[in-house]
């Protein structure tokens, strides 16, 4: 599936629907310049994958509240914008927004899900290991549990994990003893190639990527990774056709 696809399949929106978004909503990107400032060619990025999906996109001139002013009587029905805390997608003529956190957390979990239905696994009948239990990893495991979905959690820092209400791996080691990973870490490199079984169905949005090159190489036919694709499309979706 492609994103514009993904998006639509999280939240039934129909193939009319989803159309009729393409065709009638406006997508505005404000740059914020809060805090750090602005990331260098973050809001082009968000704009081009929001096109990619068939959505009319556009970067604001102006930052910041003058930006949403921009956006606003520009007739735009859906903003883009991160701060250093936040990247929220907010659609002002319905009320709805969606979170980065939690989408990419949904997004990932779709993907993996329909990696295993591919290969003929099905999820609900299935472990999987969730490595990670930061920001997004916490997002990850409520919508993995209100799924119903049975996974182990793993995170190599015993505090992260000291509430969490669940089954845990404690030993690295154990990582290859599984055949369906979420990665929701934040470290570059740090897992190899003999880290993990061959064979492996891997997703991960992880900034940067935990697969060293050489593992990165061997298991790129069973893994996805994107830095901002995924999140960003579910966010497009969150906030046209989910709910409140």
């Amino acid at each position: 599936m492609d994103l514009c696809m993904l998006a639509a399949d999280l939240f039934d929106a129909s193939e009319e629907t989803v159309r009729e978004a393409q065709e009638n909503c406006r997508v505005a990107v404000i740059p914020i310049t809060q805090g750090e400032g602005i990331i260098g060619s973050f809001s082009e990025s968000v704009a081009a994958i929001v096109r990619s999906m068939g959505f009319t996109a556009e970067v604001m001139e102006h930052t910041d509240v003058d930006g949403i002013y921009e956006a606003v009587c520009g007739g735009f029905s859906l903003l883009f914008f991160a701060d250093d805390i936040r990247y929220l997608a907010l659609n002002i003529r319905e009320n709805r927004c969606s979170d980065n956190n939690y989408a990419t957390a949904l997004g990932f979990i779709r993907v993996l899900c329909a990696m295993m239905k591919k290969a003929g696994k099905d999820p609900y009948s299935e472990e999987i290991l969730q490595i990670g239990y930061g920001i997004v990893g916490k997002e990850a495991a409520r919508i993995l549990d209100r799924l119903g979905i049975r996974f182990v959690l793993y995170d190599k820092d015993p505090a992260a994990v000291e509430k969490f209400d669940g089954t845990l791996l404690r030993d690295r080691n154990g990582i290859k003893d599984y055949s369906f990973i979420l990665d929701f870490t934040n470290e570059g490199g740090w897992l190899r190639r003999e880290d993990l079984r061959e064979g492996v169905l891997y997703a991960s949005p992880g900034v940067p990527y935990s697969m060293d090159e050489d593992a990165a190489d061997f298991f790129e036919k069973s893994s996805v990774h994107d830095n901002l694709e995924i999140g960003t499309a579910v966010m497009l979706g969150q906030s046209l056709w989910g709910k409140s």
